[in-house]
């Protein structure tokens, strides 16, 4: 049984430091937030001398993940070579862990350094909409830079979003002050949609994140690079009841500059369309264009594609055909 960490208010949830942080069992995690400190005062070149054995590390470190992410990416990219898949998991590992050791960047930098190592591309689809006074939600999918990305539009504009509380309650604590350092108000998943919603009406963008696969109750089965998958329906139905626009988004790890980038693209047409199944649709396309783009520092340890039509087996346990068999052996994929 995990411990409380955080109460819900009128403002979003709360994570404050409390003297069970201290107990010894939690010792190892105030290290590792020292260690982080630590490397953040550091030169750059170092710290980026650190990735790889740190990919390596994240990589042996989880046989579980690595086997999602592996399943995902021969389900999404069936035409790459094995060879080629095997690079791309490689990639993404290092990715994963230059955007785990910049965690001492978002922790601990300044806001000047968050401005300069955190640039927004695209800015100006989201301020013509605001200065319309169109209500916006960033359509923002699980990458290796989300928090990065969150950060620096939490600076920049007023914004809402929702988060899962974390096991470990000093990196939810210092995580939390982190993601609402500047103006966010971040709500948990068992609070609902109501905040969010009330929030926006109050002149907040709402950062969301809608690509997990959460279930089948409140979803549609379309496609996502090729895979049905058990796809939201609220984005579609949050931009009727608010009147937003969406605003696609895609925070990455520019390695070439040595910055976090927040691409952002222009707002969604025709969206909502009315039809619930058309809406899911088109909020994967426009995922699937920014994963396409980047492909390796999209997330791919999620279990995206854990739920399937017709109540099929999980194709991530042992013995299942995978996603692509479904349409074969079971019943036709709504959506497909």
């Amino acid at each position: 049984m995990t411990e409380d960490r955080s109460r819900a208010t009128g403002g979003g949830y709360r994570a404050p430091l409390t003297p069970r942080h201290f107990l010894p069992r939690h010792w190892g995690s105030w290290l590792g937030l020292g260690l982080l400190w630590l490397l953040h005062q550091l030169p750059r070149p170092f710290l980026r001398g650190l990735v790889p054995g740190l990919a390596w590390l994240l990589r042996r470190g989880s046989a579980k993940r690595r086997h999602f992410a592996t399943l995902n990416l021969s389900w999404c990219f069936p035409a790459l070579t094995p060879e080629q898949r095997e690079h791309l998991l490689r990639e993404h590992y290092r990715f994963a862990a230059q955007g785990m050791l910049d965690y001492g960047m978002l922790w601990f930098g300044s806001a000047a350094t968050h401005a300069a190592r955190i640039r927004v591309v695209g800015h100006e689809h989201y301020l013509r909409l605001q200065a319309r006074q169109v209500p916006v939600i960033v359509l923002s999918p699980h990458s290796i830079a989300l928090d990065h990305g969150g950060l620096r539009m939490s600076q920049l504009h007023n914004g809402v979003s929702f988060a899962k509380q974390l096991r470990n309650p000093v990196v939810e604590w210092i995580n939390h002050r982190t993601r609402t350092r500047y103006s966010a108000q971040i709500y948990s998943r068992e609070q609902g949609l109501r905040p969010a919603i009330r929030q926006m009406r109050q002149g907040r963008n709402f950062y969301y994140l809608p690509d997990e696969d959460l279930g089948a109750e409140g979803a549609v089965f379309v496609d996502f690079l090729g895979v049905s998958k058990a796809t939201l329906t609220s984005l579609g139905r949050l931009a009727r009841v608010t009147g937003a626009a969406v605003v696609p988004s895609f925070a990455w790890y520019d390695r070439a500059e040595d910055q976090y980038v927040v691409t952002l693209s222009p707002a969604l047409e025709n969206f909502p369309s009315g039809d619930d199944r058309a809406d899911a649709r088109a909020m994967n396309a426009a995922i699937e264009k920014a994963v396409r783009e980047r492909p390796a520092q999209y997330l791919w340890t999620m279990r995206l594609f854990q739920t399937r039509p017709g109540g099929a087996p999980n194709p991530y346990r042992s013995g299942s055909a995978g996603p692509r068999a479904d349409a074969a052996t079971g019943p036709r994929t709504p959506g497909r």
